[in-house]
């Protein structure tokens, strides 16, 4: 289950002046309103064609330019919200377009733009990154963009995210930079501004400029964390501060902000975001030499978590990576060689700075098990996968492990 549809119909709502009662007209009763509005439960068949009912403009005055049914834009964003909370994207994207579409036909601006930016972040989530930017730099440069800083930032934020995702690194700071330069000091409220800064952090650190996102998260990200946030935006931000101490290299301050995050950021609310999470958080305490069980609890949740909810992909190319360099930690190189080999042979779906990672960690393996030649080939491949992302620090990392097995 999911929020994407409850928030929608809540907000849909109290915009027409609905109490719970109203909108349910004898149908639904109050609780079941409520719980589709909480998320703790999905619509049943045929609910989404009667909510919109309720809503249409013969009832309440409120948007639709002629259409019913199915065909208007409220009912395909409840539909394409709906998809997202089952966490089918590819249905949510279609739907998301084709309301984006009927919003355009009705005359309703704002709605087009809500619908084409989920329809972007859909993309985005399942690794679509060139269609998410075109779509995201659409909404970027569109008027309305102008007019609501709240909304600017949010497709420059899930711009950084494309092309980061792309490894794309410049660009992916610059449009983070541009985001967070579109809130600050406005009124968009904590939640926007974390977020904002959350994805600038992240791209510095990918890029390498690890002293500058630490300093975003001192002065910007953690003092804010004081302002009483929610649970979910909290943790989320934690998590981004965590990242960078941990590529900074003070793995206490790394494990303390990612414990606390893990505490906030729980399966029972939302099941995806906890698997990426603990699939990150497994990444980052391997890559600082963390073999302990804590980390093997974080692979296994990850594990655990992606099964249910089904991702796949990159996710878990990344979660068969981690298992590798746990086994490689623990000595058992042979085997670690064979899974980390196995993933390399999907490099191709991985972004280039993750594919850095997979063919430095490879090159190690395969040095310990004496295969220095191999190994070196590895980190070669290690630094070109850096270099073309940006990632000039991660090159240099690789060019010198390179070095130093050639010369023993």
């Amino acid at each position: 289950m999911g929020k994407s549809f409850g928030d929608k119909l809540r907000s849909e709502r109290q915009q027409r002046g609905l109490t719970q009662t109203q909108l349910g007209d004898g149908i639904l009763p109050p609780r079941e309103i409520s719980l589709l509005e909480t998320g703790r439960r999905e619509p049943a068949p045929g609910a989404v064609r009667l909510l919109c009912e309720r809503l249409a403009p013969g009832s309440t005055g409120s948007r639709g330019g002629g259409r019913t049914g199915d065909e208007t834009a409220l009912f395909l964003e409840l539909s394409a919200r709906q998809a997202v909370d089952e966490r089918d994207y590819g249905t949510a994207c279609f739907l998301a377009g084709a309301g984006a579409e009927a919003a355009l036909a009705e005359g309703d601006l704002p709605a087009w733009w809500e619908l084409t930016y989920l329809a972007a972040r859909c993309l985005c989530t399942v690794h679509a990154y060139r269609d998410s930017i075109g779509k995201a730099f659409s909404l970027a440069r569109h008027p309305l963009a102008s007019e609501h800083p709240a909304r600017a930032a949010q497709a420059e934020t899930l711009l950084a995210a494309a092309h980061q995702g792309a490894g794309e690194l410049e660009a992916a700071v610059a449009h983070a930079r541009r985001a967070v330069a579109k809130v600050q000091g406005s009124a968009v409220g904590g939640a926007a501004f974390l977020e904002a800064c959350e994805g600038l952090v992240a791209a510095l650190a990918e890029a390498g400029r690890i002293e500058e996102a630490w300093g975003y998260c001192r002065t910007l990200i953690l003092p804010l964390l004081e302002s009483g946030v929610g649970r979910r935006t909290r943790g989320k931000a934690l998590w981004a501060v965590g990242t960078v101490a941990f590529r900074r290299g003070d793995i206490r301050t790394g494990l303390l902000h990612h414990r606390a995050a893990g505490d906030l950021l729980q399966p029972g609310t939302d099941v995806e975001l906890w698997a990426r999470f603990n699939n990150a958080t497994a990444a980052m305490r391997l890559a600082a030499g963390i073999s302990d069980d804590e980390t093997l609890a974080c692979i296994e949740h990850a594990e655990a978590a992606m099964s249910v909810v089904g991702l796949s992909g990159p996710e878990q190319l990344e979660l068969a990576h981690s298992r590798g360099l746990l086994l490689d930690l623990l000595g058992e190189h042979s085997r670690a060689v064979g899974m980390l080999s196995d993933v390399y042979s999907h490099r191709d779906e991985l972004s280039p700075q993750d594919s850095g990672e997979l063919a430095l960690h490879l090159g190690l393996a395969l040095a310990r098990t004496g295969r220095a030649d191999a190994g070196s080939a590895y980190l070669a491949d290690s630094e070109r996968s850096f270099r073309s992302a940006g990632a000039g620090d991660r090159a240099a990392h690789a060019a010198a492990l390179a070095h130093r097995i050639a010369a023993c």
